[in-house]
């Protein structure tokens, strides 16, 4: 059985990978720094928030759309 990949579902992963991507790789280290202040706040936080908000937005949407599958699973389905 082939699996297939839903336009949504290629989406979902790759702003998953593009998150990921800006707190976890080297690309960190242009954040790192103090200025500018962003409302008082450090730029380097202000950049780890914006990108964890962001992920939590694409989770939350991920879990929402059951993962980007074209059609949602549950067990009263299979009977």
């Amino acid at each position: 059985m082939r699996k297939r990949f839903t336009t949504r579902k290629v989406a979902i992963y790759g702003f998953m990978l593009l998150g990921f991507a800006m707190l976890e790789s080297p690309l960190i280290l242009m954040a790192n720094k103090i200025e500018p202040m962003v409302m008082g706040i450090p730029f380097f936080l202000v950049w780890n928030l914006v990108w964890w908000g962001f992920l939590t937005a694409v989770f939350l949407y991920a879990y929402l759309t059951n993962w980007g599958s074209a059609r949602a699973t549950s067990t009263t389905d299979n009977r």
